[in-house]
């Protein structure tokens, strides 16, 4: 029995009343009598988010993967560009979860997937490949919900990589939109850390 139940049971017995009848349902109704339940009630809807964090925390510990790749093209200020993506992909059925998963980190998208075989059938899957998505979205969902186990691990590495990338680059995320990284020039990046004008300059298009 826990705390609360125990603390009614104990209220009820000094009354003198029936003890046989303190089990479940009826212990509910015990403690909402003695004005318990109230102090609970103001942490429902925490627990509730809680609670479908840890579940979805646990789809992702099976079905998520956490990769990095290295991007072709460097620009002026980065020279090895990396691309961080989290990433569940699940049967085209199964799609719903994959909504309440993007509703509740809040970033990213979800694609169909045509079948690659006859025998196979169509796939959906989520994505979030977004330096800031993953800062406000994807690492603290996993830091919180994914428990301990191989996919957790994997997930410390590729964030410990990630902040590394932000720091070592000073990536922006949150800070609107690029500068050109000519020396002056202050105008909204296009490619390859250029703005328009000297993006045009350095390639002729």
């Amino acid at each position: 029995m826990c705390v609360v139940c125990e603390r009614g049971r104990r209220r009820r017995f000094v009354r003198g009343d029936n003890l046989e009848l303190l089990h479940g349902a009826v212990a509910q109704l015990v403690e909402h009598h003695d004005g318990i339940v109230g102090v609970a009630r103001s942490n429902r809807v925490s627990s509730t988010k809680s609670i479908r964090g840890f579940t979805l925390g646990g789809f992702v510990a099976g079905e998520g993967c956490f990769s990095v790749s290295r991007l072709s093209r460097p620009t002026a200020r980065i020279e090895s560009r990396r691309r961080f993506v989290f990433a569940v992909e699940v049967n085209e059925r199964d799609r719903s979860l994959l909504e309440d998963l993007r509703g509740f980190i809040r970033f990213g998208s979800i694609r169909s997937r045509p079948s690659r075989s006859v025998a196979w059938q169509p796939t959906c899957v989520y994505e979030v490949n977004s330096i800031k998505g993953h800062l406000l979205g994807t690492i603290p969902f996993a830091e919180r919900y994914l428990l301990p186990c191989a996919k957790r691990e994997a997930f410390v590495r590729w964030r410990n990589q990630l902040i590394a990338y932000v720091e070592q680059y000073n990536v922006r995320s949150t800070r609107g939109p690029s500068r050109c990284s000519q020396e002056g020039c202050g105008d909204v990046v296009r490619g390859r850390g250029l703005c328009r004008r000297h993006y045009y300059r350095a390639t002729g298009w």
